[in-house]
């Protein structure tokens, strides 16, 4: 039952956003938009925003639990019976009914209402804590507690929040009202970015293990750790934009006109890389944390031997050559069982290898012509041609669905259909699609043939969720080093994809042409650095 281990990393972050979502629409409607700071428009549409947050969450958290149920009952002798009084399945049915109160209290946004939303919100952190590896251990428990829910709490009333204050100032009815709601929740957002730095780094500092052996191998040599460094950048990135933001309100009297604009603008790319975040916060829960793996870390000398640059492969070795296909129904039964699949052979390697290179040529030759096509005409010499450069990126979708399974069609026997029930022919499958789709839509903008904003928006939104989704990859090799290291080569394109589909995203939202600009330079450069790690992968 390993085929369910992806949708339930998808699952779990999707519980963790509309968490963050949920709790902090009600502390934005409690300590922000009181009445007097907020308009009616305004108020109308984030109680309608925080219903609808509510229902997802109820919804999310019955799937969840009925995919881990499935699991369960896959890789176990366990009865649907014996799981109704499993402490997962009464904290997912806590979560439904807390989630369920506050839908049916936002059908009433009086003050009757209001008592109910703090203690229904409060059942909803306890029990998304109840099912994180705080509670699984046996020693400080309780602190371990404390802190995951001081994190998930900070992080609800700084990110969560943010949705709803986007919501109020569309809707102000004038600059004044947009100014009053800043006011009073930029204070609250520092509160909150500070109760989730401080609930992080004591448990960064108990899962990695550091006060145990003393060193941080667990941050560079564990999965988990991987995972967390990933999540230090996106919450980097997202405070240097949150700080800029904070000094903005501070010089909100004298500030330009375009203010609340930039604000908003800002605000979106916040909202974007933090859910980022959150997608890599569920990989995290499906690890097991650094200071339960004190062996088989991979040390600084192995990560740099695996990581010091060679020259590419820029040839492939016969589909003849390669290991014998294993059949479908095997590849699934030794994924359940955790074995792994027999990709082991050389000529494998070297298969994958040459497809990474030979996609690092493409996607680093595609930055580097959209970098050409941002440059300005001088003495006569203009690069407008290269502004064609997404059409590189539809010859990168074929090659992807012709060569990263070669077991599956149209190389291999198994069947088109079938294949999709490995996770990682699946995953594979679904970049060509979203490749093919911004490809296609990003050439029409380039060359003026498309003029929609939503057809302009389709790239960044793609590159962004490509490169949040490519978090959750996951190599079933059987070594754990080796997966190890092969998420390392994955990580930084996902943090590169991100960064680069959102810093499009300003280039096309903000309203001052010199940020604008910037940002215009940065997602060039990322997709040119995805190219450079793709190069120099490597599967030994």
């Amino acid at each position: 039952m390993r085929d369910f281990d992806l949708l339930s990393v998808l699952l779990r972050a999707l519980t963790l956003g509309l968490e963050m979502l949920t709790i902090g629409g009600v502390a934005y409607l409690l300590l922000a938009a009181i009445p007097g700071a907020a308009g009616e428009a305004g108020l109308r549409a984030c109680w309608r925003g925080l219903r609808w947050a509510a229902i997802g969450l109820a919804i999310t958290e019955a799937a969840y639990v009925a995919v881990d149920s499935a699991i369960l009952v896959g890789n176990s002798a366990l009865n649907p019976k014996d799981l109704v009084t499993a402490p997962y399945f009464l904290a997912g049915m806590a979560a439904l009914l807390g989630a369920s109160a506050i839908a049916l209290c936002t059908h009433s946004s009086g003050r009757k209402s209001q008592y109910f939303l703090a203690p229904c919100a409060a059942m909803v952190l306890l029990a998304v804590v109840y099912t994180s590896h705080s509670v699984s251990r046996m020693e400080g428990r309780l602190a371990l507690g404390a802190l995951t829910a001081a994190h998930q709490l900070g992080a609800s009333i700084w990110i969560g929040a943010m949705p709803f204050l986007l919501i109020s100032l569309k809707r102000a009815a004038d600059p004044e009202e947009g100014k009053r709601l800043l006011r009073r929740f930029s204070p609250m957002a520092l509160g909150g970015a500070a109760t989730l730095l401080l609930g992080g780094a004591g448990l960064a500092w108990f899962y990695l293990g550091v006060s145990s052996d003393k060193s941080l191998s667990g941050l560079y040599g564990t999965a988990y750790g991987v995972m967390l460094l990933s999540k230090v950048y996106l919450v980097a990135v997202v405070l240097t934009m949150g700080a800029g933001n904070f000094f903005l309100v501070r010089r909100i009297e004298t500030a330009p006109v375009d203010l609340l604009m930039r604000l908003r603008r800002f605000g979106e790319a916040e909202i974007g890389l933090a859910f980022t975040a959150v997608l890599a916060a569920a990989s995290m829960t499906s690890q097991p944390p650094a200071v339960d793996l004190p062996n088989d870390r991979a040390s600084i000398a192995e990560i740099i031997a695996r990581f010091t640059p060679v020259v590419p492969r820029m040839t492939s070795p016969e589909f003849a050559e390669l290991a014998p296909t294993v059949p479908l129904q095997e590849v699934v039964k030794q994924a359940q069982f955790g074995g792994s699949k027999a990709v082991d052979d050389a000529n494998d390697r070297a298969w994958s290898e040459y497809n990474h290179h030979w996609s690092g040529v493409v996607v680093l030759a595609a930055g580097l012509f959209a970098l050409l096509s941002r440059l300005p005409s001088k003495h006569g010499l203009s690069f407008r041609w290269a502004r064609n450069w997404p059409l590189v990126f539809a010859g990168l979708a074929v090659f992807i669905l012709l060569r990263a399974d070669p077991e599956c069609w149209p190389l291999g026997p198994r069947p088109f259909w079938a294949s999709f029930t490995a996770p990682d022919v699946l995953q594979h499958r679904l970049y060509s699609l979203l490749i093919l789709a911004f490809a296609a839509f990003e050439w029409g903008i380039q060359t003026g043939r498309m003029h929609s904003r939503w057809a302009a928006r389709v790239f960044p939104l793609l590159c962004a969720a490509g490169g949040a989704l490519l978090l959750t990859h996951n190599h079933t090799i059987g070594n754990v080093k080796e997966e190890l290291l092969a998420e390392m080569s994955h990580t930084p394109i996902a943090l590169l994809g991100a960064t680069a589909g959102w810093s499009r995203w300003l280039e096309l939202r903000l309203p001052g042409e010199r940020e604008s600009r910037f940002a215009s330079y940065i997602w060039p450069v990322c997709l040119m650095l995805v190219g450079l790690v793709l190069l120099n992968y490597r599967e030994s």
